[in-house]
């Protein structure tokens, strides 16, 4: 009965818990700009709680000022939300956990118990700096046709900001340049037409210096 009563209680605990993938890439001309380095922090702000029908969402106390109907507030208001308390997170020092994105631009937040959590980028890595995101508020568990997600994978949205001006980000991190459109055939033809002519009007040049020698 012991070990029966064990395999519930680890049952359940596995249920109330969940976790949070970030893949932070960018997609660009030619390839996938992959951003690693970069440390983002995250903070719970609602309490979940697993009915028969849904999820019921309680914010906690200490961000009862932005507390809404959080399953039933628009995108644009969602990210209002989360820019705001982003900024109320960092002044008063309340995240409660980080990581850093792996070279695959991957990181990942585990055992998490059920809930609305924050995540905000914390720390940019240098050669990261263009791209700018805004943070986010995620869902855990999430619903998906009828099927309750416990492991969430999460992709942040990015912009590119050139402090030059260019509107095209950098190429991916592998070196590879994207194809521009320019190509190099009709370079190295007309070049070698230019080369020709030239020889032709040499020769004729020579053969009238010829013909007058010869009137002469």
């Amino acid at each position: 009965i012991s070990v029966l009563f064990s395999c519930v209680l680890s049952a359940s605990a596995a249920e109330d818990q969940g976790s949070l993938t970030l893949q932070c890439v960018f997609s660009v001309e030619g390839g996938t700009r992959v951003l690693p380095g970069d440390e983002y922090s995250l903070v719970k702000i609602a309490d979940a709680e697993m009915t028969d029908a849904a999820v019921v969402y309680t914010t906690r106390e200490q961000f009862s000022s932005y507390d809404c109907s959080w399953q039933n507030q628009a995108a644009s208001k969602m990210n209002d939300k989360a820019k705001a308390l982003a900024y109320y997170c960092e002044k008063n020092h309340l995240y409660t956990a980080s990581a850093v994105t792996d070279q695959n631009g991957e990181l990942r937040f585990e055992g998490l118990t059920l809930g609305l959590y924050l995540v905000a980028r914390t720390k940019t890595a240098a050669a990261n700096g263009d791209f700018t995101t805004d943070p986010l508020l995620v869902f855990i568990p999430q619903l998906l046709n009828g099927e309750v997600i416990y492991d969430v994978v999460s992709t942040p949205k990015y912009s590119y900001s050139s402090p030059g001006g260019n509107d095209k980000p950098r190429p991916p991190s592998d070196g590879t340049l994207p194809q521009t459109g320019q190509l190099l055939w009709p370079v190295t033809l007309l070049a070698v037409l230019g080369c020709f002519l030239i020889l032709i009007g040499s020769a004729l040049m020579r053969k009238e210096g010829s013909g007058e020698k010869k009137a002469r």
